[in-house]
């Protein structure tokens, strides 16, 4: 999960995002020295130019405001990248930095998604848009959908199976489930066991993960019930209805159902890998 591996920082600014099929939305991040961090674990980019990425994308706004009202209308190089790109043929390369400790982990991940969905993760070759795996002890976070270029996903010496398995979703282009716009309808957020400097995270809410399917309590991009609590055992995320048997909320175990249809249906008009 982000779970034990959320990166933290105590500084937070504005940022846009634009996540799937949506207009433009101001967000706000925290500074991670130097990464610019939204929600505990999705990796906008570096700091400084997420913040010019802000301050260029509201220049433009002013003559052109449908930006922010507009799902259809785009700008490039102006603000942050959302989910809206996909990766092509539903593959994803990657390298796996050579001082990353226990590959294994991201290699069982890797499979876990090969052997539930289409998307295929294979070793980078010439590609210009790849994904660099890292170690990085600030946590675990990864960029949302292809960014283009060498894009991050960064890796904690702790970060699990699970953690890697969910991170990986963001790199496909899943943001959290618990951040969907009907949220309030499924969830309660208790800001009072939410660590101050971190109730930031619950603030801004999205969209729907890719604005399809109903709320999945075990969708693996949900947090855990004790996200940024403020101390350990409290509850931040409580759940309005019962959860249906089985069902974790904030599980690392792997791909929900609801996760699987998700992705296939993002990728719907991309074509399958031969």
């Amino acid at each position: 999960m982000c779970g034990e591996g959320f990166v933290k920082g105590d500084t937070v600014f504005k940022a846009y995002v634009k996540p799937y099929n949506t207009p433009w939305r101001e967000v706000q991040a925290v500074d991670a020295d130097g990464l610019a961090i939204f929600e505990g674990c999705i990796i906008l980019g570096r700091t400084d130019t997420v913040r010019q990425s802000h301050a260029m994308l509201q220049q433009q706004a002013l003559a052109m405001p449908l930006l922010l009202t507009n799902p259809g209308i785009e700008t490039r190089g102006a603000a942050i990248i959302g989910a809206q790109f996909r990766w092509k043929n539903r593959t994803v390369p990657y390298m796996l930095a050579p001082d990353v400790p226990d590959p294994d982990r991201v290699n069982k991940a890797i499979a876990h998604w090969h052997e539930k969905t289409s998307i295929r993760f294979v070793p980078r070759d010439t590609q210009t848009d790849f994904l660099l795996i890292k170690r990085d002890q600030r946590g675990c976070a990864s960029m949302v959908g292809r960014q283009g270029g060498v894009q991050e996903l960064i890796l904690g010496d702790f970060c699990t199976t699970g953690n890697i398995i969910h991170e990986l979703g963001h790199t496909v282009g899943l943001w959290h489930e618990q951040c969907r716009i009907d949220r309030d309808q499924f969830i309660e957020i208790d800001l009072d066991e939410v660590q101050p400097s971190q109730r930031h995270n619950f603030e801004q809410r999205i969209v729907e993960t890719i604005d399809l399917g109903a709320y999945d309590y075990g969708s693996i991009m949900h947090y855990p019930p004790s996200a940024f609590a403020v101390a350990p055992g409290a509850i931040t995320i409580k759940p309005k209805k019962p959860l249906p048997a089985g069902v974790v909320m904030g599980q690392r175990d792997g791909l929900s159902a609801g996760d699987i249809a998700s992705v296939e249906a993002l990728y719907a008009t991309e074509p399958k890998p031969v």
